[in-house]
């Protein structure tokens, strides 16, 4: 979601339509969201299958493209602002929602403390801000270099990328592995941290984010990417787990709380066995991999061959931010006067679910352009 939708040179196709199926299930989940807790089970089903994976391949490919951009220009004061500027506008904008249609009474939003929509922009700030460690080592580095080498006749421009390149690979491996063991504690402390700036799913969320920087850092060296190449093995695992997922649906449904990125005291619970019920809770750190090989299978899966909704989802997915930033309030009012004033029956569950999957599209379609783009992008 933070690739920049008007620009259209070097642009992945594979990528811009998974990206667009992301966005969509993204705004497919938030409208049955107000149904999971109902009698309905294919709802709940569809819901938590779509939560596996697609805000940890959000954040992966998050990572994957923001890499680039950071190592040629840094993290930019500019771009820090801009994000925080959406947050704050997108917190106003939702508050007003929720007093319109769940009885809010605070005008003012508290912009610290976050666990719904906009949480992705604050751990997106925050993602970004951790690099700055790294950055200033770099700086350091780079100008005992350039001394060291004064009496070099060599310009700028041929001295080796690679100075750094390790030092980068291992700051990253620092965060993931960092970010992984805070994510596997159930601590008395995280209670009382609870979603102050959304540090439950930063820490959760922080491993896949980091892992698509490194992906595309270990990409630069010339290898194949799996967004090229089809990994059989990767693909096929997603598959498996998939299927096991839906089959199995009745064992695996009292760990999918993990899902949300929440803290680990929030996992445990009554129905989920004792071996994670202690200190540590090894879930967050299998969730990992099984987020990345079920997200893999649905890439392979939606880039197979062209379909009559391919042009669709590749717009989607070059405008997949504003889609992300202004789909909510339409969702709020579908819920408020639809969802709590019409009864609907076992029965007319499926047919519930296509109702919203074409109102999502409809979302997706409406809000996805350069106008709404540029509104979302103020520096």
């Amino acid at each position: 979601m933070c690739t920049n939708g008007n620009s259209y040179n070097n642009r992945i196709e594979t990528l811009d339509i998974y990206k667009g199926l992301l966005i969509f299930l993204v705004v497919w989940g938030h409208f049955m969201m107000p149904l999971i807790d109902r009698e309905y089970p294919a709802v709940r089903r569809l819901f938590l299958l779509i939560y596996s994976f697609h805000m940890p391949a959000f954040i992966f490919l998050s990572g994957y493209f923001y890499y680039s951009s950071w190592k040629k220009r840094g993290t930019g004061f500019k771009s820090i602002c801009s994000w925080i500027v959406l947050y704050c506008a997108m917190k106003l904008m939702l508050n007003c929602s929720d007093i319109l249609f769940y009885g809010e009474k605070k005008l003012i939003p508290n912009f610290l403390h976050e666990s719904y929509a906009p949480w992705y922009i604050l751990v997106m700030i925050i993602f970004k801000l951790l690099l700055l460690p790294i950055e200033f080592i770099q700086k350091i580095n780079k100008k005992d270099t350039e001394t060291n080498n004064q009496n070099i006749m060599k310009s700028k421009a041929d001295m080796p990328k690679e100075i750094f390149s390790d030092g980068i690979s291992i700051y990253l491996i620092f965060l993931i592995v960092l970010s992984a063991c805070l994510s596997i504690l159930n601590m008395p402390w995280q209670e009382k941290v609870g979603d102050f700036l959304a540090l439950d799913r930063v820490v959760s969320f922080a491993p896949f984010f980091y892992m698509g920087m490194l992906y595309k850092k270990y990409l630069s060296s010339g290898r194949v990417s799996v967004f090229e190449k089809t990994n059989k093995p990767l693909f096929i695992t997603g598959a498996v787990l998939t299927a096991t997922f839906i089959i199995f649906f009745s064992i695996i449904g009292p760990y999918t709380r993990m899902f949300y990125g929440t803290w680990g005291y929030i996992l445990v619970y009554e129905n989920m066995a004792s071996i994670f019920k202690g200190v540590l809770n090894p879930l967050r750190a299998v969730f990992i991999p099984y987020a990345l090989c079920i997200a893999y299978f649905f890439f392979v899966l939606i880039n197979k061959k062209v379909f009559f909704l391919t042009p669709f989802l590749k717009k989607f997915g070059i405008y997949s931010l504003p889609i992300y930033v202004f789909h909510r309030p339409i969702r709020d009012a579908f819920s408020y006067y639809v969802l709590n004033k019409v009864s609907f029956g076992r029965f007319e569950e499926e047919i519930l679910i296509i109702i919203m999957a074409i109102l999502s599209f409809m979302c997706c379609y409406l809000l996805g352009n350069r106008f709404t783009d540029r509104v979302c992008r103020p520096f």
